[in-house]
């Protein structure tokens, strides 16, 4: 056995294929990629290959998840997709309330933001843009980071909300919004007092990075877009 958790992985695999085989998608398992707790597979369609997935199990929520980031599927990343949001909303985190996802993104020169809007597992708006100020592209995806929170106050501000949580993967969008962390830079500073002042009541939520955590990686690949404007 490759895995504890190989068989439960083998019959998600096999319930996948069985799910969607009518679209002439098929799959095999890569036997040399085998973790504890994920296996990959080669994808097909009509026997053409289009990628690889990845799929992960979590055995103390009893719940898989999938990484399609390789996949060259369009259609078929967003069965996934779908698949994985309504697991995610169903079995993992309660969004109850406002909740606002951020990221930001570096790519060739170039920083964008992105932000996702929830409100009771509903996603209500989203946005992604270019950081244009030059005194602040030296911080790269940083940058994007600190102006995704931004926009997510002004939006707050505009609807009249009051408090929000704000979901993040990286420690300082929260560090310098409390003071945990000098902001030495004209970027940082600037943050740092308009969230000290927004009068918000901000409940922040630190999310590591590229895990699969559905509204994280969308607000990433808004970020991605945000380069591109």
């Amino acid at each position: 056995m490759k895995s504890p958790h190989e068989l439960i992985l083998r019959k998600q695999a096999k319930e996948l294929e069985s799910n969607i085989g009518h679209l002439d998608y098929s799959f095999l398992i890569v036997e040399d990629k085998w973790q504890e707790f994920a296996m990959t597979l080669d994808c097909f369609k009509a026997g053409n290959p289009i990628g690889l997935l990845r799929l992960y199990y979590a055995p103390s929520k009893k719940t898989f998840r999938f990484d399609f980031r390789s996949l060259k599927d369009p259609e078929l990343q967003s069965m996934l997709d779908i698949k994985h949001t309504q697991k995610t909303m169903n079995s993992h985190r309660n969004h109850d309330g406002i909740h606002a996802y951020v990221d930001g993104s570096y790519i060739a020169g170039k920083v964008g933001f992105g932000l996702a809007i929830i409100q009771d597992d509903t996603l209500i708006f989203e946005d992604f843009g270019a950081v244009n100020n030059p005194e602040y592209l030296e911080a790269r995806q940083v940058a994007g980071e600190l102006m995704a929170v931004g926009k997510v106050v002004q939006w707050c501000k505009q609807h009249g909300h009051q408090s929000i949580t704000i979901h993040y993967d990286y420690a300082g969008i929260r560090e310098w919004a409390i003071g945990a962390w000098k902001a030495k830079q004209v970027l940082t500073q600037r943050y740092a007092q308009f969230i000290r002042t927004c009068g918000l009541s901000i409940t922040w939520n630190k999310i590591a990075a590229h895990t699969g955590d559905h509204w994280n990686e969308y607000a990433d690949k808004l970020a991605k877009q945000g380069t591109q404007v």
